[in-house]
């Protein structure tokens, strides 16, 4: 298609440079914004024309954040906006005078995507047995019995379990042993689960299973059992978060057992015993055994 004008030809790059510049730039929570706006030019390519982004195209992007990266609907509401903001500054500074119509953002507060309940997960697992695939069935029960990440399971080593105390250490980042890695007591059935797959990977990594692959066989099982859930993976955090929240525990308490980075803040101003894990432990056991 031949291009007639400043505007059919500034590209999305071109509006990114321009957002960078008078818009992010100092802002606070600037890093972030632009990172995720950078993934929104790179999935679409740098030199594709803002004014070629139609709905149809954000439609297909958030699909590949969602199915691809397992991304919440609250975090495609935020990447999109991000488009947003570049379609801004094409008519601000691009010469462009009319831009496709976007689509509505995607609503954030459908239970069903964002939480795991027991018959669900009863009917995954029991799919995934069937098809000699209970290693990924362990993976699954494991997240959402602790609400770790699955990034944070793949690093570890025999080493970071004490089967003598029942206890897991998870390393956000390495282990480097900052105040944002966690140790956290074993539930019952993490125990259980964790002592299986150390036996088995004892002298390697003891969680190898790739998210991909992990998220297609779970969505492969959820689809075979007629269930609907479009963010697997992301939901077994919730799930944990959820079943604490049941029973009581602050959001304090939640963002520690679950490694929120929100909880380097809070330390700042609270100042939390030793003990700080024992109510979510005691939590999730006592929903277990109810």
């Amino acid at each position: 298609m031949k291009r007639t004008s400043l505007g059919d030809r500034f590209t999305i790059k071109q509006c990114f440079d321009k957002a960078d510049k008078y818009q992010w730039n100092g802002q606070v929570g600037a890093k972030t914004t632009v990172q995720r706006a950078l993934e929104a030019v790179n999935f679409f390519s740098p030199g594709m024309p803002i004014v070629d982004i139609t709905a149809k195209e954000i439609i297909k992007y958030r699909n590949f954040l969602a199915k691809e990266l397992n991304n919440s609907p609250a975090t495609i509401n935020a990447k999109v906006s991000t488009i947003k903001v570049m379609r801004e500054m094409a008519v601000t500074h691009g010469e462009v005078k009319i831009l496709p119509e976007m689509p509505k953002n995607l609503p954030v507060d459908n239970h069903k995507d964002i939480i795991w309940e027991d018959v669900e997960l009863g009917a995954v697992c029991e799919d995934l047995m069937q098809r000699n695939r209970e290693d990924i069935a362990r993976f699954l029960v494991f997240l959402c019995e602790m609400g770790c990440r699955p990034v944070e399971m793949r690093r570890q080593t025999a080493s970071d379990y004490n089967f003598d105390e029942k206890t897991v250490t998870f390393f956000k980042r390495a282990h480097d042993n900052k105040t944002s890695n966690r140790t956290l007591p074993l539930t019952p059935v993490a125990f259980d689960i964790a002592k299986k797959q150390v036996k088995l990977f004892s002298q390697n990594k003891v969680w190898t299973t790739p998210e991909r692959e992990l998220n297609y066989q779970v969505t492969k099982s959820l689809n075979r059992c007629g269930i609907e859930k479009s963010f697997v993976i992301k939901a077994t955090r919730h799930t944990c978060g959820t079943k604490l929240g049941r029973r009581g525990c602050t959001s304090l308490e939640i963002a520690a057992w679950l490694g929120h980075s929100s909880e380097q803040m809070c330390q700042r101003y609270v100042h939390m015993p030793h003990d700080q894990h024992a109510k979510a432990f005691n939590a999730l056991t006592r929903l277990r055994a109810a």
